[in-house]
């Protein structure tokens, strides 16, 4: 009993270590888009998956979802009895909507915020769903379980453990979209190359510094670059 509970205690301090280390990652100046999106993922611990759904025919579905993130591509822990998952079998194109409102930013509150404020910042990354390979298992493994310590228990990263035969298994989003909002002046587009760029810690892109690839005003408008 006594492992054990060393054993637990330990993983309570990795897990903690481990939140403040992304907590105290710095917010990036609004006008970095990419770096500004990678973080947005990074701080996130859920968000909305959206799915063409196979319930309703000829509708989006959309479902919250935990996330977690590996180098920028968002990680899940998943069961196939969940509708999502069924919808993604059939179409594995989905939209991951993430706000800055989950985690109560001033700019998302009332009476002077409001989530459709736009420095309330929002996120929509679109791709392809798919399971995680052995190559990048355990590093999905190591990013859920730090975020989300809960998901040992349902089975997520022991297989021999299944939470009543819901086969939980571990999922990503390959990106190929991201479409971001963070302050006025409408919607940036940004190019997967400069999403899945390399940062140093301070959220710097460490070469070739992107901002966005294409701009969508209030009408719509695109082909303006940032």
């Amino acid at each position: 009993q006594n492992v054990a509970s060393r054993r637990m205690a330990v993983k309570i301090l990795v897990v903690v270590v481990l939140g403040v280390v992304v907590a105290t990652v710095a917010q990036p100046p609004v006008a970095q888009k990419a770096s500004y999106a990678r973080w947005m993922v990074s701080s996130a611990e859920w968000g909305t998956l959206s799915t063409l759904s196979t319930l309703w025919e000829g509708f989006p579905f959309g479902n919250p979802v935990s996330v977690a993130d590996v180098d920028g591509a968002p990680v899940f822990c998943v069961s196939p009895l969940d509708q999502s998952i069924q919808d993604l079998a059939s179409s594995p194109k989905a939209s991951l909507t993430l706000s800055r409102a989950a985690a109560g930013d001033a700019a998302c509150r009332p009476p002077s915020g409001d989530p459709e404020n736009p420095p309330c910042s929002r996120l929509v990354l679109a791709g392809t769903f798919a399971n995680v390979t052995d190559d990048g298992w355990d590093a999905a493994k190591d990013a859920l379980e730090a975020k989300h310590p809960a998901m040992e228990g349902w089975g997520c990263f022991d297989p021999d453990n299944d939470l009543d035969g819901h086969d939980f298994f571990l999922a990503k989003l390959d990106v190929e979209h991201a479409w971001l909002i963070d302050i006025y002046g409408g919607a940036a587009i940004i190019d997967p190359d400069d999403y899945f760029g390399d940062y140093d810690s301070s959220g710097e892109k460490e070469a070739a510094p992107l901002q966005a690839t294409g701009f969508v005003g209030d009408e719509g408008r695109q082909g303006k670059k940032v």
